[in-house]
């Protein structure tokens, strides 16, 4: 019952990130066109590899090791502050001597102030990433979803006034999500200090332990990241930054059908570390194939809707992007599965197997993309991803069968008894709803 709250909870706040994404999406496309967001997207790229190229997996070791008690959460939280501004510095100072000797040809369309302001809120990424995951194993879900929701929130009031009251441009969207960066991490700060006292002292062995759990998943998330965005890059390369804000209206439509299973995900890593391997074994494989069942039904409603969703909210001008949002639907069909095993054989203290499939999956999808895109554009970009996501897919369900002696079945075809917590739920939803009718009713 636990494991449901907690998963409606943080999907609940993910539904609304996804709308006030959309919302911001939207604005930036019908303001600055697909030049314009084409720029915002490679923008906020840049900070965002260089996040997950830096943290060291510190984030994933704090709920793992928070999880497991091995150290008190002062002296996780005081290791995270100093890690997450030190690695920030570091790299910010990094990239910015690496930008301004040798700018990367295919950014020289871009304002460099727009990437200069977008680099220098990288200790502030970190600091969010490193307390958020605190305050998410500390199953302080509630304070969890909040840091997050304001981001989003905060984001969208910004874009609006700095783009349509102040006709910012693209450097007013990059100032807007600036703003929204460092207000999240101040928040973040202020609710974990509620409960744990944070100093400023660096304790040598929990780092040494962080990053020999957390660089396992580190690799995997670095390679998995290269999987996801690469292409946006490898698109502006052979074709222009107009294509990219096609296609990036395709990925971000397309991967609002992976915060479900990015949910169960995150819920089940905190859950499996404090679970021993036969419940594990028993409970994983029925929330794995509910949640296929549902991003299946999800992107048939979004396949059916595509056409008229562009339009109505992007303009007819982005529909190109329609043909590779079609394309992107069965890998990400197939990753639904991935998000969930992948967690869950993480919270087992084994996340050197997503590296593996994500570095399996990485091999295709460069390739795939250096020969597709020239060829098909932002079609063959989707060809790509699709394709490399259902290889990662492949390989972590196959690991997880060998581990958990499930079956394929089990694993991913859904089952009449998992039917019946659907149908006893829309009753209850129906009995709820005649019962507020008649209620109105006897109060008129």
């Amino acid at each position: 019952m636990k494991f449901i709250k907690d998963t409606l909870l943080i999907f609940s706040t993910k539904i609304i990130i996804i709308i006030l994404g959309l919302v911001i999406a939207i604005i930036i496309a019908k303001v600055l066109g697909p030049s314009g967001k084409g720029s915002y997207t490679l923008i906020i790229l840049i900070p965002t590899l260089l996040l997950i190229l830096g943290n060291l997996g510190i984030s994933t070791s704090n709920v793992y090791l928070g999880g497991k008690k091995k150290y008190n959460w002062v002296d996780i939280t005081s290791n995270s502050l100093i890690s997450a501004l030190g690695l920030g510095i570091i790299l910010t100072i990094a990239f910015l001597i690496y930008f301004l000797n040798f700018p990367p040809s295919f950014l020289k369309d871009i304002d460099p102030q727009c990437i200069l302001l977008a680099t220098l809120v990288l200790p502030f990424s970190f600091l969010t990433m490193y307390f958020n995951h605190i305050l998410l194993a500390q199953n302080r879900i509630k304070e969890y979803n909040l840091v997050r929701l304001s981001q989003s929130s905060i984001l969208v009031i910004l874009i609006v006034f700095f783009l349509l009251a102040l006709n910012g441009g693209v450097f007013g969207a990059i100032l807007a999500w600036a703003c929204a960066t460092l207000v999240s991490a101040i928040l973040s700060i202020l609710l974990l200090r509620k409960t744990t006292r944070i100093t400023w002292f660096f304790y040598p062995a929990l780092f040494r332990d962080s990053i020999k759990f957390g660089i396992k998943a580190y690799l995997g998330n670095i390679i998995q990241l290269l999987n996801y965005r690469l292409d946006m890059f490898l698109i502006v390369f052979f074709m222009n930054i107009s294509f990219v804000g096609y296609y990036s209206v395709a990925v971000v439509l397309a991967e609002t059908l992976w915060y479900f299973p990015a949910t169960v995900g995150t819920v089940i890593f905190v859950r499996t570390s404090g679970l021993n391997t036969e419940e594990a074994n028993k409970s994983t494989p029925r929330i794995c194939r509910n949640t296929f069942f549902v991003t299946i039904l999800a992107a048939l409603v979004l396949f059916a809707l595509s056409r008229y969703i562009i339009i109505l909210f992007f303009g007819s001008v982005f529909l190109l992007a329609l043909k590779p949002l079609w394309i992107l639907l069965p890998g990400v069909i197939a990753l639904s599965i991935c998000k969930v095993l992948s967690n869950e054989i993480t919270g087992r203290g084994k996340p050197m197997i997503n590296t593996i499939a994500s570095g399996v999956s990485l091999a295709m999808n460069v390739p795939l993309n250096l020969l597709l895109i020239p060829r098909m554009g932002i079609v063959g970009a989707a060809w790509a991803s699709s394709i490399s996501y259902t290889i990662t897919t492949i390989v972590v369900l196959i690991a997880f069968m060998k581990i958990s002696k499930n079956s394929l079945f089990d694993t991913i075809i859904i089952k009449p008894q998992d039917l019946k917590i659907y149908t006893d739920m829309l009753a209850k939803i129906g009995n709820r709803f005649q019962s507020a009718i008649v209620n109105f009713r006897l109060r008129q």
